[in-house]
């Protein structure tokens, strides 16, 4: 191991049925390059009750693996309870976000920010990775986030993210299911948050995200801003 390893990135990945795309996110991890700049990486899949081959794939990645049966935002909880590093990254297991942004994403935290942010929309969205529905909802979600917390992000439900993991220590991380990326926004709406591009491919397998999923995100969104008022009163 290199001696001047100074700081962990771990990096976290939710799976369900995603046999597809889930060997390829681990490999496209920048390791390499992580470890050049003093990152020691290790890499976690949290399986939410895939009925496919993901877990044997993961297995065969001999990457560190735990079951998760209640959901996207439950699996990301008992994740964050199994790693310890000064930075966490989350992304999605099927193939659509480029795991190897992650390394341009480390040297923004290492610049000081608190939260990065993978943005698709300031990025490169491939022919038929993403419906007209989705990117309607996403834009409404993302204007409802920055109007109640104040900031200015452009892609509240990217599924790829870097974060400080000190900024979340003994803080309570809200939400259920797809929800989860709302609550982490805000946990870190007053924080330092910054964003790069990113290129969004077509996911690999089918789309668990439904239209009442989205009502959910805006539910949260609000019920988590009527609690920090009463919280500051």
């Amino acid at each position: 191991m290199k001696d001047d390893l100074d700081r962990t990135v771990n990096v976290i990945i939710p799976t369900l049925n995603e046999e597809e795309g889930i060997g390829e996110v681990i490999q496209e991890i920048p390791e390499k390059e992580l470890y050049e700049i003093g990152c020691e990486v290790e890499i976690l899949v949290v399986d939410g009750g895939s009925s496919d081959d993901t877990v044997e794939k993961v297995k065969d990645e001999k990457v560190d693996l735990i079951l998760a049966e209640k959901g996207k935002a439950e699996g990301v909880r008992k994740g964050l309870k199994k790693t310890d590093g000064d930075y966490i990254f989350l992304i999605d297991g099927d193939g659509s976000y480029p795991a190897d942004s992650i390394a341009d994403m480390v040297d923004k935290l290492d610049d000081g920010y608190d939260m990065i942010l993978g943005s698709r929309f300031d990025g490169e969205i491939t022919d038929g990775a993403m419906s007209l529905k989705n990117r309607i909802g996403n834009k409404i979600l993302t204007f409802l986030a920055n109007k109640l917390y104040g900031t200015e992000v452009t892609d509240l439900c990217t599924g790829l993210r870097g974060f400080n993991r000190q900024v979340l220590d003994g803080k309570r991380l809200p939400g259920k299911g797809f929800e989860i990326e709302a609550g982490i926004h805000t946990v870190f709406s007053e924080e330092n948050i910054s964003e790069i591009g990113i290129r969004y491919d077509e996911r690999k397998g089918e789309s668990k995200l439904k239209t009442v999923d989205g009502v959910k995100i805006a539910a949260r969104l609000v019920k988590e801003k009527f609690k920090k008022r009463r919280n500051e009163r």
